[in-house]
Order: structure tokens, then C-alpha cells, then sequence
């Protein structure tokens, strides 16, 4: 993979495509309520356990002031981050895992000034282009707009700009002194 090209995962915030770096992923889990964090935002959902350490869960969606459901595709995609104070596990809640897409980062347009989310957290935007397959009834033309596939945008986020806003510090300063549960 040449260095321009990096690899996503993508994923589903309401009825927008979001993607992170995949190397950043350390996992895809399904939900789980977490533990509850006193004096923190409601997009803080509070923290779980992963295999000894205590991981903070932020709600993405509702960071962003999106609707918010639970159902049966809301996971939890465990990412690590660098913080001033180094490097962190977070998990980040999602409606859905979508696919992991290779993008050319020199096709990476900016973000516009007005935007669905802060840009300060965005790294920019791109288009994924999904084939369509024409069947033999289609007639040529027919086949010839489907040859060109469907196209949807995808919002890059830079996840160590989302935990660089200070939050992410005040929340692991709480953490960090929390004793786990047995559970």
C-alpha cells in the first residue's frame, strides 16, 4: 500500500459514514451498559472493564448532538488515541460497523465551514463509490449510469483532535483513580 493510501474503518452516526484509521481500532464490541462516571457530559456514558484496564465509553453521537438510540447494531469500536498525556483505550459508540475502505489521502477534500460536527474534529471528506452490478434486463444506458455506482460521502474523523479538546484528560484523571468493579 503506497503512503498516500490508508485504510478505514467506516461506520454509521444517524444516516451519515464516518470512518476512523484502522490501525488506531483495537476492537469492535457489542453494547454494554457501562459504569457510571460522576460530574461528567452526557456523551460520557461511563467506563467498563476490558481485560483489566478501565476503558472510558464516549457516545459519539450524542458529541455530535445526534439522535440517539440503543438497539441490536449500536457497538462500542475501542480505539487507541494519543493525549498529551499519552497513549489511551477508548471506546467510541456508534449506530453501526459498516466495511473497511482503503482511501487516497491526496483525494481527501477539507471540511466545509458549515458542518454536521465540529470541524476541528474532522480530517476531511471523501467518497466511497459503491459498484452496482447491471443485469442482463437493464438496457445499455440503463447500464452504462449503473457501471458508475453509488456514491456516498464519508466524514474522516482525526480521533486524537477528538480526544486533544481536554475531555478525554479530565475524564481519565476520574478513571484513573477508580477502583474496578468485580462483575
Amino acid at each position: 500500500m503506497s503512503e498516500s493510501k490508508k485504510e478505514f474503518l467506516t461506520f454509521k452516526l444517524g444516516k451519515e459514514d464516518y470512518a476512523v484509521e484502522i490501525n488506531r481500532v483495537q476492537e469492535i464490541r457489542g453494547w454494554q451498559e457501562p459504569s457510571p462516571l460522576p460530574n461528567v457530559p452526557a456523551f460520557v456514558k461511563g467506563v467498563i472493564d476490558l481485560r483489566g484496564e478501565v476503558v472510558p465509553i464516549l457516545d459519539l453521537r450524542e458529541r455530535f448532538h445526534l439522535n440517539v438510540s440503543y438497539n441490536a447494531t449500536t457497538v462500542v469500536i475501542v480505539v487507541n488515541v494519543s493525549t498529551k498525556n499519552g497513549e489511551r483505550i477508548v471506546g467510541f459508540v456508534v449506530d453501526a460497523v459498516s466495511d473497511v475502505h482503503q482511501f487516497d489521502l491526496n483525494t481527501i477534500q477539507p471540511a466545509p465551514d458549515v458542518a454536521a460536527i465540529d470541524n476541528q474534529f474532522m480530517m476531511g471528506l471523501t467518497t466511497i463509490v459503491e459498484k452496482n452490478h447491471a443485469s442482463n434486463s437493464m438496457s445499455q444506458a440503463e447500464k452504462e449510469g449503473e457501471s458508475a455506482g453509488t456514491k456516498r460521502m464519508v466524514i474522516l474523523i482525526d480521533i486524537d483532535k477528538l480526544a486533544s479538546d481536554g475531555m478525554l484528560e479530565q475524564i481519565s484523571d476520574n478513571v484513573d483513580n477508580m477502583p474496578l468493579q468485580n462483575g
